[in-house]
């Protein structure tokens, strides 16, 4: 069960507002009124707009990186004001909030002790907009959370999630497809393909162009060279060496990039 450090509490708060607005600066004063204790880290603002899949892989490759009683407040929310739930979700060692549409289906469903709803009476201290929910209902309840009391409004549904779809799909003659989730800063291209799913040896195709095999690291090439291999978190990469793979393939967000991986065929 998750406790949460009520002496020093902590919130990773991860969003798709980036930092142009004054929208992350709004949430963090609503929880500095509640809990002027809570440290909030900023774990990432750059999420590209309305992108869950991105949201959920950043997160996903972050939470554990901090303490046990952590409360991590993430919104990428689309459907704000629309029929989808707010929700608290409790783990063995962590806090989750924000909206119930696949941002934290990162999550085993064994990992899950219990999911809250968070209704529109859950704690506020001003009317709930339609439109800017992580100030009047997931920032409020973050911040009562860390405190380490019962959240007003909240209510134990179940260990049940909304999950993105979308994990590698095994077809034909041992093909694996799957897509990329999330380009970095420097242009690399993450799948959805994680290791423990990838073949023994196969070749990486991406919108047909052959990348080759996978490599230890994008060193394993020379400067411009397109490779692939498995990043820090375990998922399937495509850089360029020293440059931009984005830019080499003009693959942009929300761009339709295919990931085939088809068995390596050796000469007789």
């Amino acid at each position: 069960m998750a406790v949460v450090n009520c002496e020093r509490p902590i919130i990773s708060f991860l969003s798709d507002f980036g930092l142009q607005d004054n929208y992350v600066g709004i949430v963090k004063g609503v929880i500095a009124k509640i809990n002027p204790r809570a440290e909030v880290i900023d774990l990432t603002h750059d999420v590209p707009p309305y992108n869950i899949r991105a949201g959920k892989y950043l997160l996903e490759t972050a939470y554990e990186s901090f303490p046990a009683g952590t409360i991590h407040l993430a919104v990428v929310d689309p459907g704000v004001g629309m029929k989808r739930k707010g929700i608290i979700i409790e783990t063995g060692k962590y806090f989750f909030v924000g909206p119930d549409n696949g941002l934290f289906s990162f999550l085993a469903k064994t990992q899950i002790k219990r999911v809250y709803s968070l209704n529109r009476e859950s704690e506020s201290a001003i009317e709930i907009s339609n439109t800017f929910h992580a100030r009047d209902i997931f920032g409020p309840a973050a911040a009562y959370l860390s405190l380490g009391g019962p959240i007003k409004g909240a209510s134990v549904v179940g260990k049940r999630i909304i999950r993105l779809q979308g994990k590698a799909i095994k077809g034909a003659k041992g093909i694996i497809a799957g897509r990329v989730i999330y380009i970095d800063h420097f242009g690399n291209l993450v799948t959805s393909l994680r290791q423990d799913r990838l073949p023994h040896e196969g070749m990486v195709f991406l919108n047909d162009i052959l990348i080759g095999p996978v490599k230890k690291t994008f060193g394993s090439v020379g400067p411009g060279k397109p490779v692939c291999y498995v990043n820090s978190f375990g998922y399937l990469e495509i850089a360029v060496r020293e440059g931009s793979a984005a830019a080499y393939f003009a693959i942009r967000d929300r761009s339709a990039a295919k990931i085939l991986i088809a068995p390596r065929v050796r000469a007789r």
